[in-house]
């Protein structure tokens, strides 16, 4: 009887631990590509180790900076993981040329909301829709 109990206990444990990518945090939900409307640029975000980061991959523009395009440009610098649906760190904005202190957060599958400040007194936040799954080039 003691055996059958150790058994199931490790198979409720194995069922727990298996599931847990099904519980994995919204915030990881912010991997992928991203639209932000009032640029019409789409923005990748990706992991770079343990953080989170962001680089303009279409769309028109200049990045007030440099001069140059606005494709390449990273916007989003090595922010940490605050919660389960929150990234916190320093956000680069092409068209104004501004840096932030400020967050993404994941509000569903397919929403993020960007929200920074500059010198903690100038914020703004946008909403950004997922961006639409790009055909395979033949």
């Amino acid at each position: 009887m003691k055996l059958k109990s150790i058994l199931l206990a490790g198979t409720f444990a194995l069922g727990v631990l298996g599931a847990a990518p099904a519980w994995a945090d919204l915030a990881d939900k912010a991997l992928g590509n991203w639209s932000r409307p009032s640029e019409g640029w789409v923005v990748q975000f990706y992991k770079c180790e343990d953080k989170l980061c962001g680089k303009v991959i279409s769309g028109e523009g200049v990045d007030k900076k440099t001069g140059g395009p606005v494709v390449g440009v990273n916007m989003l610098f090595d922010l940490v993981k605050k919660d389960d649906h929150r990234w916190k760190g320093k956000m680069y904005d092409p068209k104004g040329g501004g840096i932030y202190q400020g967050y993404v957060t994941v509000l569903d599958d397919n929403t993020v909301k960007m929200s920074g400040c500059m010198m903690g007194i100038m914020c703004r936040s946008e909403t950004w829709p997922r961006a639409p799954e790009q055909p395979a080039s033949e």
